[in-house]
């Protein structure tokens, strides 16, 4: 006899996969109780609890809890199939059940909406719970499992974990559009290092962009640092100093109006890879292996 429900099975996955109580509530339109409960029944169930519950960094999954989400992935999906009329009803209307996908928030917004479009044209009845972090969190988020995919940079990982390349980026130098190299065909970091430079103070995207000064025995005069690009690129526009990035929106210009220059650095500098990394922590979900599998026939991404 099974012991749990298919309901107690999706509010423990949504928690693992929001962090919390109350953001898995809100996510599945229901109330904390509502979750708290049917968490407490599973473990009870099991005999096993699956969350750490701590105040600074909400909840975190236990071995067991590791273990059973990826479990739960797979009998929810295995789920929503039957429910479309077990496997003849599934090929006639396509893959069912949840993708869970984080994202660098620097990157989220240049490649995910196209790529979550286009995978929802071939798969209608897959729901995405989207997820948009620094990039420590985004490792995080993958390592323990809360979620399946990361769209992001291909930094930090160990290379045993599967990535699957989405597009090479060139660093490249933003400058206020009336700076005195403004109409350079490109500039040097050693132009850069002597500017006042504006850096994200991200971890892994700071400490990248200043290894490419180092690495050409470099010591770049910093003068700012923000927590956004579109900060970094408002002061840049405004004559506050001068930034380096490998994203670059549509029309150079800040969010108010104000132009940028953006020039190709004259050094060699090794493009910055984004990929679609996924998680190691367990076996990827039929909805999740659908999703590689589809972004890389449609040509949006190749093995690494």
């Amino acid at each position: 006899m099974i012991g749990f429900s298919f309901r107690q099975l999706e509010y423990f996955v949504a928690a693992a996969e929001h962090g919390s109580i109350s953001a898995a509530a809100r996510a599945r339109h229901v109330s904390q109780p509502s979750v708290s409960l049917a968490i407490a029944q599973l473990e009870e169930t099991l005999g096993e609890t699956l969350f750490r519950r701590q105040v600074s960094r909400g909840l975190e999954l236990t071995p067991a809890g590791q273990q059973l989400l990826g479990r739960a992935r797979d009998i929810l999906a295995l789920a929503a199939g039957l429910g479309a009329g077990g496997a003849h009803g599934a090929a006639g209307r396509g893959l069912r059940g949840q993708l869970s996908l984080t994202c660098f928030q620097d990157l989220g917004a240049y490649y995910a909406p196209r790529l979550l479009a286009g995978f929802r044209r071939r798969h209608p009845e897959v729901s995405v719970t989207l997820f948009e972090a620094d990039l420590a969190t985004v490792h995080r988020a993958l390592a323990a499992g809360k979620a399946e995919l990361a769209l992001t940079y291909d930094l930090g990982f160990d290379q045993r974990i599967a990535r699957w390349v989405v597009a090479r980026l060139a660093p490249y130098a933003l400058l206020p559009a009336g700076h005195a190299r403004a109409g350079q065909a490109d500039v040097s970091l050693a132009e850069l290092a002597s500017e006042r430079l504006i850096l994200e103070d991200i971890a892994q995207t700071r400490e990248y962009f200043l290894s490419l000064f180092w690495a050409h025995g470099l010591r770049p005069q910093l003068h700012q640092y923000t927590q956004t690009f579109e900060m970094q690129r408002g002061l840049v526009a405004h004559g506050y100093g001068v930034a380096l990035s490998c994203t670059r929106p549509a029309g150079d210009h800040s969010y108010d109006g104000e132009p940028i220059a953006c020039l190709p650095l004259r050094d060699a500098v090794a493009p910055q890879r984004v990929v679609l990394a996924r998680s190691p922590a367990m076996r990827p979900s039929p909805v999740a292996e659908a999703f590689i599998q589809w972004t890389c026939e449609a040509g949006h991404a190749q093995p690494a």
